[in-house]
């Protein structure tokens, strides 16, 4: 029997959310703004102009002109979460100087090198709502990392009971890459959040009427975040026909259903009317009707024949299809926490009769006391943590985003991961713990914290370095960098630099970026992170430093680095346990 969640279980979710989300603005100062951020944070500026013109004026805003200024910028994506990020940063300028939407925010008009010195003067004003200029961009994604995790306990809680669905959350939020990219003013931790409250909210509208409306409006939202959202009917078609036969056969032969099941497809009606509505409603650029078609055609074309950037992977840098098939497989064993892969396990291996097809398991596996739910939970599951795997393990689909592309995948083996964890937990209980001379919650506690720690231990020294970071399987830092595997993109890691740049160029100076946007690097100005006499220079040969981060592709700025400077000595560099992250090399005539 499934608990009946109530308000203390809220409580424990909004808990979990508000304790996640504050653990992520105490640790955000520590991550420079990535290369992908940069351009988030213009588009959320822009947006937030718009905003409030059209609080101002709305005739002037809705004009086809003043939407293009807008929203024209960065269209490769949908309009919610960038307008999710505008609406923290309207907030924070609101509490700066007390203005009102329409007037807060002067910051928002102009973009990098305006809107920093427009921000100094906003921040002389007031201290604004949260401690950075980035963290006012960065909440919404940090927001929708807490929230996922409330919902992780309530959705593993209904399936598998309450301690599975808190040790679910707990697994996710303890995960090193996950943990790196909550911090950020990106879509990869908002999309997963959106897909998997569509995947329960379909789930719910099962088996509850009062759910189908909300499925409809939980895909729409997911459609105007990214377009991972995609598939998700077909997903949800899939387990559907599965579940139909299913019961049909139960029926057949007379066997009572665990659940009242809502067996005509209302869900996918629900879908088919709310979801692109909503989508269309949160993205002003596909407004206008004589563009409209073109326009979403254009971004369809875009994802579907997307651009292929190089990445290392096992001593090899691809950068053009086929890739290898393994990519996903082997990225999630070796950035994953062991202890939450082998848990999922234990989780899968429990349910694995449930998943099978009724024909198949009365004749293969005949004996067992695990029997499938009326809505075929375990179908769904499993198919919403293969999808996002196997669509990335496809030869043709690109790979340079690392395992940020699979995210969507992860809330559903942390589900079973606590399945498994709550196993475990009990055997040694009931054999260590049993044992132990204390009661019987207190050795539960510190069975659990057993079994957590690991997971902690990795999450805790991945920070800064949440991209760089491998798992013991792969030999960890040093091993993967044996391997041949990806150290770092996006340029990240230069916010571990900002005090060695402070410190050589007390007078001011320039530093070539390498991977780092000047977008980026202004943002370090914006959060009081690096003076703002140590600029970025786009002349290598003038620069009094060069940065290399450490990505084969950039080896070519290593060795342009030592013809310009006629050396190759390095200056300093940043060393993530013992492996090179980014080498810095400094401009000899900078000393004379």
């Amino acid at each position: 029997m499934r608990p009946r969640i109530g308000w203390l279980d809220h409580l424990l979710g909004a808990l979990l959310c508000a304790g996640y989300v504050a653990l992520l603005l105490g640790t955000s100062a520590d991550l420079a703004m990535s290369r992908d951020e940069s351009f988030y944070v213009t588009a959320a500026q822009d947006y937030a102009r718009w905003m409030r013109q059209l609080w101002n004026d709305p005739d002037a805003a809705l004009t086809t002109e003043s939407i293009d200024a807008a929203w024209d910028y960065n269209h490769e994506h949908p309009g919610l979460a960038k307008a999710l990020f505008a609406l923290s940063w309207i907030a924070h300028e609101n509490a700066k100087d007390g203005g009102s939407v329409g007037s807060a925010g002067s910051a928002a008009d102009g973009r990098h090198g305006s809107a920093g010195s427009a921000a100094d003067g906003a921040a002389a004003e007031g201290a604004g709502l949260f401690a950075s200029d980035s963290d006012a961009f960065r909440f919404p994604g940090m927001l929708s990392a807490g929230l996922l995790l409330w919902l992780l306990y309530i959705f593993g809680a209904r399936v598998f009971g309450r301690e599975a669905g808190a040790f679910a959350a707990v697994a996710y939020a303890l995960m090193p890459r996950p943990f790196y990219h909550a911090h950020l003013d990106c879509f990869d931790v908002p999309i997963t959040l959106a897909l998997t409250f569509a995947v329960y909210a379909y789930w719910r509208a099962l088996t509850s009427r009062g759910w189908i409306v909300i499925a409809g409006l939980a895909w729409g939202l997911a459609l105007a975040v990214k377009h991972n959202s995609w598939v998700l009917p077909g997903i949800f078609l899939i387990h559907y026909v599965w579940m139909v036969l299913a019961a049909r056969a139960r029926a057949k032969r007379d066997l009572p259903a665990s659940a009242r099941l809502v067996t005509r497809p209302w869900w996918l009606v629900s879908l088919a009317w709310l979801g692109p509505p909503i989508f269309l409603a949160t993205w002003p650029w596909l407004w206008h009707p004589e563009t409209m078609l073109e326009r979403f055609g254009w971004y369809a074309r875009f994802h579907v024949n997307h651009e292929y950037y190089t990445i290392a992977y096992l001593g090899r840098s691809w950068f053009e299809p086929p890739f290898p098939i393994s990519y996903p497989f082997v990225l999630t064993a070796i950035t994953v926490p062991l202890v939450t892969l082998a848990m999922a396990g234990v989780g899968i291996a429990m349910r694995a009769r449930a998943m099978l097809p009724g024909f198949v398991r009365d004749r293969v596996w005949k004996n067992g006391d695990v029997e499938p739910d009326s809505p075929h939970t375990d179908v769904l599951l499993i198919g919403c943590l293969l999808a996002p795997i196997l669509m990335i393990a496809l030869p043709s689909t690109p790979i340079f985003g690392g395992t940020k592309h699979w995210f969507p995948a992860y809330p559903f083996l942390c589900m079973y991961a606590g399945l498994g964890i709550v196993r475990a937990t009990n055997a040694l209980r009931h054999g260590v713990g049993a044992r132990l001379p204390a009661s019987r919650w207190t050795s539960r506690v510190l069975v659990s914290a057993l079994v957590i720690a690991p997971m902690l231990v990795q999450t805790v020294h991945s920070h800064p370095f949440g991209l760089s970071h491998y798992t013991p399987l792969a030999g960890g830092v040093p091993g993967a960098a044996d391997l041949g595997m990806n150290r770092q993109f996006w340029g990240f890691t230069t916010g571990s630099l900002t005090e060695y740049f402070t410190e050589q160029m007390p007078n001011g100076g320039t530093v070539y970026l390498c991977d780092m946007t000047p977008g980026a690097w202004e943002m370090l100005h914006r959060d009081g992170l690096l003076p703002r006499n140590v600029r970025w220079s786009a002349s290598m040969t003038n620069a009094d430093f060069v940065m290399v981060h450490h990505e084969d592709h950039f080896l070519e700025v290593e060795l342009q680095s030592w013809i310009a400077f006629g050396t190759t000595k390095p200056a300093h560099v940043l060393t993530y346990d013992g492996v090179p992250i980014i080498t810095v090399y400094e401009n000899p005539r900078r000393r004379r």
